[in-house]
């Protein structure tokens, strides 16, 4: 593997995770502000949650793909790039245990956003 190519699959596996972490983020976020405003359910709240939802929705929605995307790469270049270095430096479990957790984390963030998705949807 060229040098130029194990930076570009490093730098699009990191960005992978930083995807991840943003779709978890953001849905726990919007499920935060979304409890908030069912305390208080006043028009400025309802307006304020609206557009937030909107401007989240492209963080969360430019994530979702990414993490689609990135993946391939990721996938095809495990055995030889990330795999091969857990080996060698004895982290196989730590690589194990980093993907359990990242899908978890797409899975609930994922399911988690639908239903806050809906949720606000029905209120407008």
């Amino acid at each position: 593997m060229s040098p130029a190519f194990a930076v570009f699959i490093m730098m699009n596996n990191y960005f992978h995770d930083v995807a991840t972490a943003m779709l978890m983020a953001c849905s726990v976020t919007m499920w935060a502000v979304l409890k908030q405003y069912e305390n208080k359910k006043s028009p400025e709240a309802r307006a304020f949650l609206m557009q937030l939802h909107n401007a989240v929705s492209k963080i969360v929605n430019f994530s979702f793909v990414w993490i689609i995307i990135s993946a391939i790469p990721r996938i095809l270049t495990l055995s030889t790039f990330e795999w091969k270095i857990a080996v060698n430096s004895q982290h196989t479990y730590g690589l194990v245990t980093k993907y359990i957790l990242a899908l978890f984390m797409i899975t609930v963030g994922t399911y988690l956003w639908i239903l806050l998705s809906a949720r606000i949807k029905r209120l407008k």
